[in-house]
């Protein structure tokens, strides 16, 4: 990861410009967690390898040095902290900028927050909402498999796992992957990309439209039908007993 090469392709007013890098850290959400009050909008940390690297549910992301974007960025202000969209505007910004570096359209996205080439899953997106009664913000963290050693990686996602690797063999930089995130991530705001034609972008990038699922409720296992997305980034299902539901959050999974 090179600083410089970032910021040399960076097109935005505030994100990025405050840059941080980091060899290794527990995780660069818990960094700007901690941190958050002091730092300025849009500062962005990188680091080489998280040791604890988070992804949704308490699920953790596997982050070994060197082989992905592992990145986090601030969002300052009730613009942003209270956005029912984020996550889904991240996962569409994500696609947009993995599309250009590879130089294919091939990221879709599985609802509510991962990113999918070929049926394997290549990036995660955590969103978390922080406040301390006067001010509230948004952290936004990212993770990018560069490539994968198969040997290497733990059980539970042997076999679902991607890398930018399976997308195209040319050569590619997490900077140039780093600045475009920044960029694409800008610029949903700064055209204020929402309502109907975000969504009816947002649903063409859906890897679950359509397809049977399973609804995962703590215990339970549900299977249903992803029928659609509704304007607040809701996933409307429908169940085998002919009932319906529309899911703003938790966690599904597709049936092969």
């Amino acid at each position: 990861m090179n600083i410089t090469s970032v910021q040399n392709l960076l097109e935005t007013e505030f994100l990025g410009r405050n840059f941080v890098f980091l060899n290794s850290v527990d995780s660069t959400n818990n960094y700007l967690k901690e941190r958050w009050q002091f730092l300025k909008h849009g500062c962005t940390v990188v680091a080489e390898t998280q040791l604890s690297g988070r992804g949704r549910t308490g699920k953790s992301f596997f982050s070994p040095p060197k082989t992905g974007l592992y990145m986090s960025f601030l969002l300052r202000g009730k613009k942003y902290a209270s956005d029912a969209l984020i996550t889904a505007k991240m996962s569409y910004a994500l696609c947009k900028a993995v599309d250009k570096l590879t130089d294919t359209s091939s990221a879709g996205i599985k609802w509510v927050n991962d990113v999918y080439v070929s049926n394997k899953k290549i990036a995660g997106i955590l969103c978390e909402k922080v406040s301390d009664g006067r001010d509230e913000a948004v952290i936004v963290g990212i993770g990018v498999n560069f490539s994968l050693d198969r040997l290497s990686l733990p059980s539970d996602i042997k076999n679902t796992a991607g890398s930018l690797r399976d997308i195209t063999k040319k050569k590619l930089h997490r900077s140039a992957l780093c600045a475009y995130v920044l960029n694409e991530v800008e610029k949903i705001y700064s055209e204020d990309l929402s309502g109907k034609k975000f969504i009816s972008e947002y649903r063409n990038r859906s890897i679950v439209l359509g397809k049977e699922i399973t609804v995962i409720k703590g215990d339970k296992k549900l299977r249903a039908a992803a029928v659609d997305i509704d304007p607040n980034g809701a996933l409307a299902v429908r169940y085998e007993n002919g009932s319906t539901e529309k899911l703003s959050s938790g966690e599904i999974s597709i049936l092969v």
